[in-house]
């Protein structure tokens, strides 16, 4: 009769525990989780109800305004080329509302963000002022703050810069401020060290080295400047936002579709070239 040899696996305790395998799911969630999860939902479902119920929203307008859409869209599709010139100027002028509302802004904001900066600024309080300052500027819309221009300087090129200029610089003196509190306190200290200024370590230690960064920065803002433009231009900042709300206002859709082309094509480019140079920047 041949004897049944018996193999047992070595463990380091030297005894083998049994492996108990068994059909039942774990549950990986936790009670107290999923009831909040459960809150949560339950209480957006009340929110986004009263939220409808405060509008006060008409189905009736809903189901109207869609069954208009295949006559404006066919009315959109005959394009007009009667316009070109003067939306080629329009768009043009939006882009040099940007540029120029960016460079104010970057010149404005190196020598402030310093200022504000914790690591760097030469008075702890007057930084800390600044700062409230630009939380308070930021807070406002920027649509007010063309608003507000456009009511003491009238429609225009003019409005639309000093609009843009507050939440540009406020933008620019924030993110500058946050690459240099980034950037370390080595160069500071060893800079302080040997007697230096506060000018000189502004201008000979710190911004050489934070250039690539706020370059990056920069184009970037102007990327959402040109988008802005366009579209704060139909509250009377100019350019080519005021051909297109004079063209919604009196209906004339084929050469609506040519400014909405025109406006796609222009910040497609910017965008592309904007993202051109921050990968370049980036591989320095």
């Amino acid at each position: 009769m041949q004897q049944e040899t018996s193999f047992q696996t070595y463990s380091p305790s030297g005894l083998e525990k049994p492996v108990h395998r068994s059909g039942k799911k774990i549950k990986v969630g936790h009670r107290k989780t999923q009831l909040q999860n459960r809150l949560f939902f339950a209480s957006a479902a009340v929110l986004f109800l009263v939220c409808v119920s405060f509008l006060d929203l008409s189905w009736e307008q809903f189901r109207n305004g869609l069954s208009s859409i295949p006559n404006i869209a066919s009315k959109v599709m005959t394009i007009s080329f009667d316009a070109l010139p003067e939306l080629t100027d329009g768009m043009l002028t939006s882009i040099i509302i940007a540029f120029l509302t960016v460079v104010i802004s970057v010149v404005l904001s190196i020598l402030l963000a310093f200022l504000i900066a914790e690591n760097i600024t030469p008075v702890k309080w007057a930084g800390r002022v600044l700062r409230y300052i630009l939380l308070v500027i930021r807070t406002v819309p920027t649509t007010i703050w063309v608003l507000l221009a456009v009511a003491s300087m009238g429609f225009g090129s003019m409005a639309g810069v000093l609009g843009l200029l507050f939440p540009t610089s406020s933008y620019l003196i924030k993110s500058f401020a946050a690459q240099i509190e980034e950037s370390g306190d080595e160069t500071i200290e060893a800079m302080r060290a040997v007697g230096a200024s506060w000018l000189q370590i502004v201008f000979k230690g710190l911004l050489p080295g934070l250039l690539l960064p706020f370059l990056a920065i920069v184009s970037f803002r102007f990327e959402m400047e040109v988008a802005e433009t366009v579209m704060l231009g139909m509250v009377g900042a100019g350019g080519i936002g005021v051909l297109l709300q004079d063209y919604i206002s009196y209906y004339e859709f084929a050469d609506l579709a040519l400014g909405i082309i025109i406006v796609f094509v222009t910040i497609f480019a910017v965008e592309l070239i904007s993202n051109r140079v921050r990968s370049r920047l980036a591989r320095r």
